[in-house]
């Protein structure tokens, strides 16, 4: 019984000139095997040398997108940190602003009350949770997100500004009360009872009836008068009714008189501070005993004492300013 040869092909190879030639006979499975594995040969070569020339792209790619990243990375945690701050300043202003209207008494612009501050407060919260999630998504994120939050950032900068300066124009405000209350008598010159009141009286040494222009203190010699707002000696020396005296100039038209001291701690020309003592309790002058004659004076008009004792920077906003 004849036996089957398997498929093959024949390779025949010959010179130019036709005298020699050889020929190869190779079985058709074995030619497809050479076939296979010279085509994967080429294509790992083609991949090899595809790979050895884009590597050095796809590797200043990858460094480029890191970097990317990192410079994104760095810039979101920048934005998140001057967002925290910005909001924590616009409450800390709104707060200070609310405060100081309320010392000063500013009735046309309202506190603003707690439900305010729980909503600002609220806002707040809700703008750290979206700058979470924007920084959570720094990858993904798009370019109206990214503008949203610059845009978010302007706007509380605009509104940080907007508020210093109104907190400014308050602390101005502020100063220049403090300031004249400081030049407002506004304290006791001396402990002790009120001998003698403002007003008309029936004098105990003239013995007849005269306006009196101060009140009397009396107290025992040597007793410590105080300045009664900050001010500059004007006078410091002997008066024929007022025996020893200090007159002190404020600012704001205010001037103050206190007479009949035993000694007198301050000279004429000095600057002296509210509560700074500035003589002693005497009899001396025109006197019955140990008293301080006080008064007070606003452009030379006199005014009634007892209503510039105890004041403090409240009260002579709305009862004496």
């Amino acid at each position: 019984m004849q036996e089957l040869q398997a498929p093959s092909f024949s390779i025949l190879f010959s010179s130019s000139n036709g005298r020699h030639s050889r020929s190869f006979t190779i079985q058709q499975r074995t030619f497809y095997l050479i076939l296979a594995l010279f085509m994967v040969l080429v294509s790992v070569l083609v991949y090899g040398i595809y790979n050895t020339l884009n590597n050095p792209i796809q590797k200043r790619k990858l460094v480029q997108v890191e970097s990317a990243y990192s410079a994104q990375q760095h810039a979101l945690n920048d934005i998140e940190s001057s967002l925290d701050d910005l909001s924590q300043n616009l409450n800390d202003i709104l707060e200070m602003e609310a405060e100081i209207r309320l010392i000063l008494g500013d009735t046309k612009v309202p506190y603003l009350p707690k439900r305010s501050k729980k909503k600002r407060q609220k806002k707040i919260r809700q703008q750290q949770a979206s700058l979470q999630s924007t920084f959570s998504e720094l990858m993904g994120a798009k370019a109206t997100q990214v503008s949203r939050l610059g845009d978010t950032i302007s706007y509380l900068k605009d509104v940080a500004q907007l508020k210093q300066k109104s907190v400014a124009i308050l602390l101005d405000k502020t100063r220049d009360f403090k300031h004249r209350f400081a030049s407002t008598p506004s304290i006791k010159p001396l402990y002790g009872r009120v001998l003698s009141k403002y007003g008309w009286r029936y004098h105990p040494l003239y013995r007849r009836r005269k306006f009196h222009k101060g009140i009397d203190i009396t107290s025992w010699t040597g007793a410590p008068i105080q300045a009664t707002a900050d001010g500059l000696v004007e006078f410091a020396g002997w008066s024929s009714s007022f025996g020893y005296v200090v007159v002190l100039d404020h600012n704001y038209g205010y001037r103050t008189i206190y007479a009949h001291c035993s000694q007198l701690l301050c000279k004429k020309g000095e600057m002296v501070k509210k509560g700074q003592i500035i003589a002693q309790v005497g009899s001396t002058g025109l006197s019955t005993g140990p008293h301080l004659h006080y008064e007070v004076k606003k452009w030379r008009k006199s005014l009634r004492p007892n209503a510039y004792m105890d004041l403090d920077m409240f009260t002579a906003i709305t009862k004496i300013w």
